[in-house]
């Protein structure tokens, strides 16, 4: 949070002079945990205008719970002033560093000892709890005991305190609540003079839906209007527009639908015309409390925006640029003489997080031997060459080529027995062909190429792997860097009908003695790179080159006959090495998608598991895709209706185990099956918060976005509250208009509003453009015969019949037909 110089406390509605300030006039407040008795008194009876917690611990039990509990107690329009310990004070700092408090730190009471809570987790709690948090303010911690050489030291170490950027991080929250309806979203207008901001408002008022309202900043200067317009708005979704700004209904809609998940900005190419500037942002609320008022102590207002938009980007995703028309005037700079010497000291405030992500970098390539043996390239460029293994792959061998050829000095071809123009293509482009039989086994191929090559670093690719526009050029930057052991590149496999969001595999590694690659399938390099490069300081990195992969396509699959061959190689490799950890979760994983293999699948992935947590307490966490094994071992036993089961494992998982966005996804779906809706709302929000990160495991499509967006809404629909449930199905739908199960449930939901054209309408329009969804035909059906349109409900009923027939779904055909005859 901004600090002033008299150290006020102060949040988006400036200073505070003290905690009784906040205090509204003639009201008798219930002040926890003192009067803890009369909160439990008569629960669910609304009879408190006001309610006063100090030094929240959960001794008075889970925050999510007690914010409920205290809604529960509050009229309409009641307030709530909520005082919480700062995680990121130096209080927590010197329990974290040296196990016990400091002698002049607070100690909460004799029984109710301070616990730490974060922040972002008691705003979600709140809203989950139906308050709006008007301020969170920051509350200074008095005296300065930590230098700013402790920042550096902690920059230096690896770590990001950017909360200690500027001094001592406040010691605690105050937030102020209330109780009270909120609204889809608000536009904040600031900035220009009051004919602009007018205008501007003018505009927005012709296309905003009605579930929105417009704020405008009062104040004299921009950050000051920015924020006191941030503490009045009701909506869960914020867009800064500054005055004179003309926006369109095309880029709101666009924006708004994008912003529920995540913060979202006009743009293009990864670049926004205005770096540094808010206008035209758009995120959730609660994301901007987290991070805190804008610098109003500043006399330029952009050099106080591009400060801002550092804390942002520090804190929260990257905000994903959309192609929209969107053009906002500049902000003005109020104070030029003053402009130089504040642009000097912001960059000085934040260079130790720009050193701290780019020294590493530097230093390797501007020294002759960074950590490690000497680079062998040092004076030349490294030579990069590339290794592939094919069999009959004239299809997509010569783009692959194509695309990658600029990136290569040399082209190590092992052909394991083609009849097709593979060879004769892969020497017309300068490549050395080796010739070996196929032996049903992935590595061996892949060695010989690795034995063969000659240059420094090597790029692994198959012949149906094309390296994306730019890709060229960045790799041969990345190999500059002699102390990295190699990268992982980020492979996204095309479909019929799009991409995947893809995973980083290590493709590109240094050629070192002894490297080599290990299994008959699923053939893994890493273990090698790392048992030789970990002892010589090398260590592995992302690179961001993309890599499209067209093998996955299904006409691709059967004309290979993939599934048979993998098989036969996954039986091999278990023969060989029957308690491989990996070994079994990727052929687990594999018969997964075999029709009629589950009970295989589940009793090799439980096997996985239990190997697992057999091994070494640090192996969870040291291998990268042991949550995706506890989240599959998760759906298997859900699926067989083991709820049970499911959930014992995600609950040993979340505790041990490195989590990925499947495992938080799993986790939410069994809380909403058990009627659990605020644990579904945590978990499926940690999904989004993995918005636009491509990780080493794959992550199912959807759930980073639209999907868990329709499970929140879901969540919010067991609790009562079905316009923010309707509001976040179309969202939902929004973001992915093919997606069956928001508009079946956005259908539901209106049925059970009494709706029942509006839910009929959702159908029918979704099978216009959707005709072969079976749940559509289904719900539509039994939509018709409750409407008493029999004849369409039948007509529509066989349809559904006969999409699940080809779906060899047997058992819900059979329902359906029951479902007919009864009509």
């Amino acid at each position: 949070m901004t600090r002033i110089e008299n150290s006020l406390p102060i949040g988006f509605l400036g200073p505070v002079r003290a905690w009784g300030s906040l205090v509204p006039v003639a009201r008798s407040p219930l002040v926890l945990p003192r009067e803890r008795e009369r909160l439990l008194d008569a629960p669910g009876a609304a009879t408190f205008d006001l309610v006063e917690v100090n030094a929240y611990t959960e001794s008075l039990g889970r925050i999510e719970s007690t914010l409920a509990a205290i809604t529960g107690r509050l009229i309409d329009g009641g307030v709530l002033l909520l005082d919480v310990d700062n995680v990121q004070g130096a209080t927590m700092l010197r329990l974290c560093v040296e196990g016990r408090p400091g002698s002049f730190d607070p100690a909460g009471s004799t029984d109710d000892p301070s616990q730490f809570l974060p922040l972002r987790r008691v705003l979600v709690a709140a809203q989950a709890a139906g308050l709006w948090i008007q301020d969170v303010i920051g509350v200074p911690s008095g005296a300065q005991e930590f230098g700013p050489q402790l920042a550096a030291g902690l920059f230096r170490g690896g770590l990001l305190p950017l909360e200690w950027l500027t001094g001592t991080p406040p010691s605690r929250w105050w937030l102020v609540g209330q109780k009270a309806r909120t609204l889809a979203g608000s536009v904040l207008i600031a900035g220009g003079d009051a004919a602009a901001r007018a205008r501007t408002e003018a505009v927005v008022r012709t296309f905003l839906p009605g579930d929105w309202e417009v704020v405008v900043g009062r104040g004299v200067r921009e950050c000051t209007q920015w924020n006191r317009a941030i503490a009045e708005a009701r909506g869960e979704v914020v867009w800064f527009v500054r005055g004179g700004t003309e926006p369109g209904a095309e880029a709101f809609a666009t924006l708004a639908a994008r912003a529920c998940v995540g913060p979202v900005a006009p743009g293009r190419e990864r670049v926004r015309a205005a770096s540094g500037d808010l206008s035209g942002l758009m995120l959730p609320r609660h994301d901007v409390l987290l991070v805190g008022p804008l610098p109003e102590a500043l006399a330029n207002t952009p050099v106080a925006l591009e400060e801002y938009s550092m804390r942002l980007d520090s804190k929260l995703p990257s905000a994903e640029l959309v192609d929209v028309d969107f053009v906002s005037p500049p902000a003005v700079a109020e104070a030029p003489g003053a402009f130089a010497a504040e642009a000097r000291e912001l960059i000085e405030r934040w260079s130790p997080v720009q050193n701290s992500l780019v020294a590493p970098a530097a230093a390797a390539e501007t020294t002759e031997a960074g950590p490690g043996p000497a680079a062998p390239w040092l004076g030349r460029e490294p030579r990069i060459s590339l290794c592939m293994i094919a069999r009959d792959e004239e299809r997509f061998l010569p783009e692959c080529l194509a695309c990658v050829r600029d990136a290569v000095d040399e082209i190590v071809l092992v052909d394991t027995g083609s009849t097709d123009r593979t060879v004769a293509i892969a020497e017309s482009f300068g490549a050395k062909v080796l010739h070996t039989k196929w032996d049903d086994d992935f590595s061996t191929p892949r060695n010989l190429g690795l034995a063969a090559a000659t240059g420094d670093w090597i790029l692994v690719l198959d012949a149906d792997e094309f390296v994306q526009p730019g890709g060229c050029e960045r790799i041969r930057e990345l190999v500059r860097r002699p102390e990295v052991l190699g990268y992982h590149l980020h492979f996204v496999n095309v479909y019929g009908h799009g991409k995947t969001l893809g995973v980083m595999m290590v493709r590109l590694f240094r050629n070192l003695p002894g490297v080599g690659y290990q299994n008959i399938i699923h053939e893994q390099v890493t273990p090698s790179l790392q048992r030789i490069g970990g002892p010589l300081g090398l260590v592995l990195h992302s690179g961001d080159v993309e890599v499209e992969h067209h093998g996955y396509r299904d006409e691709v699959m059967d004309r290979r006959g993939k599934n048979e061959r993998n098989e036969r190689l996954f039986i091999k490799q278990m023969q060989l090495a029957p308690d491989d950890i990996y070994t079994h979760y990727k052929y687990g994983d594999f018969l997964r998608r075999v029709p009629g293999r589950s009970v295989d699948a589940r009793r090799l992935l439980d096997r996985c598991l239990e190997l697992i947590l057999a091994g070494p307490p640090t192996l969870p966490r040291e291998l990268p895709y042991a949550g995706e094994v506890a989240a599959l071992c998760a759906l298997e036993a859900a699926r067989t209706g083991d709820h049970e089961r499911a959930r014992a494992v995600l609950d040993v998982a979340l505790r041990r185990f490195v989590p990925t966005p499947n495992l938080h996804y799993l986790a939410a779906s069994v809380a909403l099956a058990e009627g659990r809706s605020d644990h579904a709302i945590l978990h499926y929000r940690r999904c989004l918060a993995y918005r636009g990160q491509v990780l080493v495991v794959p992550v199912q499509e959807g759930i980073t976005g639209h999907v868990s967006l329709c499970g929140i809404a879901q969540a919010w629909q067991q609790r009562g509250a079905l316009d923010r449930a309707q509001r976040l199905l179309e969202q939902a739908i929004a973001l992915e208009p093919s997606y069956e199960v928001a508009q079946l449930a956005l259908s539901r939901l209106c049925l059970q509003r009494g709706d029942h054209q509006r839910a009929l309408q959702v159908l029918t329009e979704f099978l216009a453009v959707y005709p072969d969804s079976p749940g559509a035909c289904q719900q539509t059906t039994l939509l018709l015969h409750r409407l008493g349109q029999t004849a369409a409900a039948k007509r529509m009923g066989r349809r559904a019949v006969q999409l699940l027939e080809a779906r060899c779904l047997e058992h819900e055909a059979a329902a359906m037909n029951e479902i007919l005859a009864a009509m």
